[in-house]
């Protein structure tokens, strides 16, 4: 899911963004350099459970639900990044409410005899 792609990628970029920034954090419970870490493995774990989205139908649910905790966490713990946090709660929400899309398995090609 392309929403939850970018949100990891902007959680990403926060992580390597904010080690060596100096601004205090509005909403930070912990130092910069942690947040950073937080960010880092918190927009890693969002791109991998955006990838399972349609390899893994079954868990959509809890893997929607674990997207929305992971970008309110990092909204807490990552320093109050606001579009990452919406999207990755966005791409969560979407994955629990959306369904993949249908594979279809076809035996026979068009035009081919038995």
């Amino acid at each position: 899911m392309l929403i939850g792609w970018c949100a990891g990628a902007l959680f990403l970029a926060e992580g390597f963004y904010l080690p060596g920034s100096s601004i205090a954090l509005p909403f930070g419970s912990v130092s910069d350099p942690a947040a950073g870490a937080v960010s880092a493995v918190a927009g890693l774990t969002v791109l991998f459970l955006s990838s399972f989205y349609r390899s893994y139908g079954f868990y959509r649910p809890y893997l929607g639900t674990l997207l929305v905790l992971i970008s309110a966490g990092d909204l807490w713990f990552g320093g109050g990044f606001w579009v990452g946090s919406f999207l990755g709660a966005t791409a969560g929400a979407l994955i629990i409410a959306l369904p993949p899309y249908p594979r279809y398995y076809r035996p026979e090609w068009p035009g081919s005899t038995p």
